[in-house]
């Protein structure tokens, strides 16, 4: 599996909207919005994360591109994740019958002998829905994803821990990448 933060927007923005609550429409914007009302939106920001009901929807405003290599079986599960969320991915439809797989495109602890029983399945040059319907879950699929802090708040809430070991290293590999990981997980 491969996860890189491929680029973050909104931080800033962010903190703005959240501080409009206290903006007084007698003061122009780039007045009113100074240094000690950034530094404080800051640690409102901090203070508001974890809290729901709304006070922490700044989040959705933080958004967040990712490039995702993963297995059939991750993306199965990050499905679930509807609203807040898109997706683009690799083709299996123009790809599969370009050439016969290998172990390099599967997850690592893809069997052996399931590759070999695509590869045989392939060599017969069946349409596209029989490979699709014989492909081994752990075929790695590549998505760019675009997303919000908030959307990436609930995964990591819902999937730590998860018996699916994928969801720990996706987890892990953005916590070390992300510029705000504060806002993702608390300590």
């Amino acid at each position: 599996m491969k996860t890189v933060v491929l680029r973050e927007a909104g931080y800033e923005e962010a903190l703005l909207g959240m501080a409009l609550s206290y903006y007084d429409h007698a003061i122009p914007l780039e007045i009113w919005w100074n240094e000690e009302k950034i530094e404080r939106a800051k640690k409102r920001a901090l203070a508001l994360a974890f809290r729901g009901g709304g006070h922490n929807k700044f989040l959705e405003s933080m958004q967040v591109w990712l490039f995702v290599q993963a297995s059939r079986d991750f993306w199965s599960e990050m499905d679930t994740y509807r609203v807040g969320i898109s997706k683009q991915s690799s083709s299996t439809m123009h790809t599969l019958s370009k050439r016969y797989a290998t172990k390099e495109d599967f997850e690592s602890g893809t069997n052996p002998l399931c590759i070999e029983a695509f590869n045989k399945v392939l060599s017969l040059k069946p349409c596209v829905t029989t490979l699709k319907k014989n492909l081994p879950e752990g075929f790695l699929q590549t998505r760019i994803i675009s997303t919000n802090y908030k959307v990436l708040q609930n995964i990591a809430f819902q999937r730590k821990g998860h018996r699916l070991k994928q969801w720990n290293s996706f987890l892990k590999m953005l916590q070390k990448q992300l510029e705000h990981p504060e806002f993702i997980w608390q300590d």
